[in-house]
């Protein structure tokens, strides 16, 4: 049987091999999330705290775990798994994510790295945790570096909320969803709903560093917004932030289009509406 030095070594092979290609964080997310850093806070949902919870229990880490937040961002997702007892830091990239989770968590370590970039010992972590973030970086360079900071059977869990498809969702809701869809390209901003960020967990190299098949769990949630604020949300999508103002002026305007056609009819006593959400668990654990 392998031992955990020669998945160590597979481990720092992979870094030296996918280094020579030169991989790098995606500079459309980096420049979408500085430039929108304030709007992700206020108009990103949280996470559904239930599924936060069990996705917990199903990882069932040590007392006083080590855990990181990978991309972080401003912290929606820390803030969910802080207060569980996890010696717990963040991570991120983007420095104006960073300045909005420092003044958000002050409490929390939140330190500058990236994917490829985890700036912690070897072997050091019982956990990683990366929300709405994986399908950026979903390649064999960042699986390594997850490998080399992790314990043995360490947990790596990745978690997204999603637009679900009509038949979770309202008549308004999806057509605002496939109107910004749209404006997508996946080869400069990779979206988690294409699922291609599975792919690499399909590769032989992939199974060396990690136990697969992933577990994976979908539950579905609901918020409440205003209608004012559906814009604003989809404005905090890397692919609508990058559009000319110009161009986002003719989105908001057919969102509010929709809006008036199609859910008027939607608004509860308050005048708010029900935004409908999928979140998506998955977890694994390094050999």
């Amino acid at each position: 049987m392998a031992t955990r030095a020669s998945f160590r070594g597979i481990s720092r092979r992979l870094f030296s091999m996918q280094s020579s290609l030169q991989a790098q964080v995606n500079t459309t997310s980096l420049s979408a999330f500085d430039a929108n850093h304030s709007l992700y806070d206020k108009f990103r949902p949280t996470h559904y705290k239930p599924a936060v919870d069990a996705l917990i229990k199903h990882l069932a880490l040590p007392p006083a775990a080590n855990v990181i937040d990978l991309g972080a961002g401003t912290g929606k997702f820390t803030e969910l798994i802080a207060g569980r007892g996890f010696n717990l830091s963040a991570v991120e990239v983007s420095d104006g994510m960073l300045a909005t989770f420092r003044k958000k968590l002050p409490d929390i370590p939140a330190l500058k790295g990236s994917s490829y970039d985890i700036p912690v010992a070897d072997h050091s972590v019982d956990a990683i945790f990366i929300a709405q973030a994986f399908h950026w970086f979903a390649d064999l360079e960042a699986l390594a570096e997850f490998h080399r900071v992790l314990k043995t059977q360490g947990k790596l869990a990745l978690v997204w909320n999603f637009d679900p498809k009509p038949d979770k969702s309202s008549v308004w809701q999806y057509e605002v969803a496939e109107l910004c869809w749209s404006y997508e390209d996946p080869d400069a901003a990779p979206q988690f709903r294409h699922m291609r960020w599975k792919e690499v967990f399909e590769t032989e190299k992939a199974a060396e560093l990690f136990e697969v098949p992933l577990q994976q769990e979908t539950v579905y949630w609901s918020y409440k917004t205003r209608p004012e604020d559906v814009f604003q949300l989809w404005l905090t999508k890397s692919y609508i932030t990058n559009l000319p103002e110009s161009e986002q002026a003719v989105v908001k305007a057919k969102i509010e289009k929709i809006l008036r056609d199609k859910a008027t009819p939607e608004l509860d006593a308050d005048g708010l509406l029900d935004i409908r959400m999928g979140v998506y668990l998955t977890w694994t654990a390094a050999k």
